[in-house]
């Protein structure tokens, strides 16, 4: 097929009815790229139904035809609207790739839940490296598909996220949602907890509530805590935000902690219940925890350095003087 015999029309119909042979593939794809259509490559953030679409392809070819002769309309008519067809249905491709591709081969769901002491690391398919602390459950797709990475989390976990400008990374957490392109922070968002917390150690991330009209643009050494009675969300300084660092692995350094503030630590490590007799809550412990020892280890160091004894009754832990 020479340039003089080349007819869009003819090679549409071919198209849609597969009897395009490999020369003419070549030659129609080649007008195609003439067509001047790039902007439906970048669909996603200019249009928005297939309407848009259609009204854009119908304004080219109104436009090529006024740029012919009379006599010549009616046939470029023709030819650019069986062309406009195609490059409608080509468009509508493009802008619902993502659906169309979850359809015909959706991305299997995974989940990855930790036991009460149990540590895991795990690799996303797009890099990202998170550490789960115990009893967490992490919900993720085997691959990202799509503007954005989207993932839950029940329990709590630090995260690297790869940086990629163009797709954030966006995590669920109960009634918070956490969105980065790329930083550490730890999120702790355990169900039966009183907050959700999002401390940031490197970086910058964005945080917002359903139940909250605050959002809150989060950096290094800062958190927000939102409490889940209130539905409040508020950010404050937290100097300290590297500790996350070694309590990703389990290592737990108590500076002048409450006793309170341990056994809540030891309780959502370890998925467990710890009773403190009155007058024990505002005594303060000054030491490292190692919560992937087994509970009574790490019971029996609390105890020597605090000076009491524990037992454990009726499935909970008791605390004494």
């Amino acid at each position: 097929m020479d340039s003089n015999s080349f007819n869009p029309e003819e090679l549409a119909h071919k198209w849609v009815a597969g009897t395009l042979t490999p020369d003419e593939k070549l030659r129609f794809e080649q007008w195609y790229a003439d067509f001047n259509d790039e902007e439906l490559l970048i669909s996603n953030s200019q249009y928005t139904s297939a309407e848009q679409i259609r009204e854009t392809i119908l304004n080219r070819v109104n436009s090529s035809i006024d740029e012919q002769p009379k006599v010549k309309i009616r046939t470029m008519w023709r030819n650019l609207a069986a062309a406009a067809a195609v490059v409608l249905a080509i468009g509508l491709a493009v802008l619902y790739r993502a659906p169309i591709l979850n359809l015909v081969d959706p991305v299997k769901q995974l989940k990855l839940t930790t036991n009460p002491g149990e540590y895991k690391q795990i690799y996303l398919a797009d890099g990202t490296h998170i550490w789960l602390s115990p009893a967490t459950t992490l919900s993720y797709p085997e691959k990202f598909r799509g503007k954005l990475r989207d993932i839950s989390i029940e329990g709590e976990a630090y995260f690297e996220v790869k940086h990629d400008t163009g797709h954030p990374f966006v995590i669920q957490s109960g009634a918070v949602k956490t969105v980065v392109l790329g930083t550490s922070f730890d999120i702790q968002a355990y169900a039966h907890a009183k907050s959700i917390d999002v401390t940031v150690v490197s970086g910058k991330v964005g945080v917002s509530a359903k139940a909250s009209a605050n959002t809150a643009m989060v950096t290094a050494n800062q958190r927000t805590i939102y409490q889940k009675a209130t539905a409040s969300l508020v950010k404050e300084n937290y100097p300290n935000a590297s500790k996350f660092l070694d309590r990703r692995k389990g290592i737990f350094d108590f500076n002048g902690a409450s006793l309170a503030e341990v056994v809540h630590d030891l309780e959502s490590q370890y998925g467990i219940s710890i009773n403190l007799a009155p007058g024990l809550t505002s005594k303060t412990f000054y030491g490292r925890l190692q919560t992937s020892d087994p509970i009574n280890r790490t019971l029996d160091k609390l105890s020597t350095v605090m000076e009491l004894r524990w037992e454990k009754q009726s499935g909970a832990y008791q605390l004494h003087p």
